[in-house]
């Protein structure tokens, strides 16, 4: 799980991140609500990288906007060379 802060960073800098169900995706917003202390972030994916099971919520076709806790990112995805 990244830290609220690298999570920011991870997101300005465009780059993805792995969600626990398999979907990658870039974050698109951060939201904390207080005094809760809940994190929710908002992440665009694309359903061409989604490799899950087919009983699972992921996006039909096309990309799709997923809003998941903080918890459910696993982390940052490698970069690949090109």
């Amino acid at each position: 799980m990244l830290s609220l802060w690298t999570l920011h960073q991870v997101m300005n800098e465009r780059r993805m991140v792995q969600l626990a169900d398999g979907r990658v995706g870039k974050i698109v917003r951060v939201d904390t609500t207080f005094p809760a202390n809940t994190t929710t972030v908002t992440i665009w994916t694309d359903s061409s990288e989604w490799n899950g099971p087919a009983s699972s919520a992921g996006p039909a076709s096309g990309p799709g906007i997923s809003k998941v806790s903080l918890s459910e990112i696993v982390g940052e995805v490698e970069r690949r060379s090109a």
